[in-house]
């Protein structure tokens, strides 16, 4: 059956942070900086996102010069958010040893980009209206149970709490 292994991926994963949660046991032993370097340096334009050993690439459309060869950056946000409450649901399932077959988040936002041509809108200048839509998967769980899991998602969720209480974002000219 479809997502079966799903199952035994959230066994290994329990097992993994139980690990993990035994050789370091404080909130400092997690504080990490995560980092992201985009440069665009050519004469496509695209922005060449690297991410550790990852290498993205986003891109705009012909409107604003683009070539459409990646996505744009609302769509990697919608993405972003998308694999982070994908994880957050399988960091619960597997904490709570919730039986899960599939986890599907489809994150969609309405984004206006006439302010960077000067035309007056009154839609916000940022991505707005972002929905998330989780098909879950999990027919030997409860009712109970997968509304554990979406609860656990919606207060745990790091990335969806960014958007509902941003911080600073600092910008700084080297």
């Amino acid at each position: 059956m479809e997502g079966r292994g799903l199952r035994e991926y959230l066994k290994q994963k329990a097992a993994a942070m139980k690990a993990a949660a035994k050789r370091r046991p404080f909130g400092e032993d997690w504080h990490e900086r995560v980092e992201a370097v985009s440069v665009a340096d050519d004469a496509t334009g695209v922005r060449k996102l690297r991410i550790r050993d990852w290498q993205l690439v986003s891109d705009s459309g012909a409107d604003f010069g683009g070539w459409g060869l990646g996505p744009s950056s609302p769509e990697l946000l919608c993405g972003v958010l998308s694999t982070c409450l994908t994880h957050t649901y399988l960091i619960a399932a597997a904490r709570m040893e919730i039986p899960v077959d599939r986890v599907e988040v489809r994150v969609s936002a309405e984004n206006n980009d006439a302010r960077f041509l000067e035309i007056e809108t009154t839609d916000p200048p940022l991505p707005f209206n972002i929905t998330a839509y989780v098909h879950l998967q999990a027919p030997d769980a409860t009712h109970n149970q997968r509304e554990q899991l979406h609860r656990y998602a919606r207060e745990r969720c790091p990335l969806t709490a960014l958007i509902r209480q941003p911080n600073e974002v600092w910008v700084e000219v080297v």
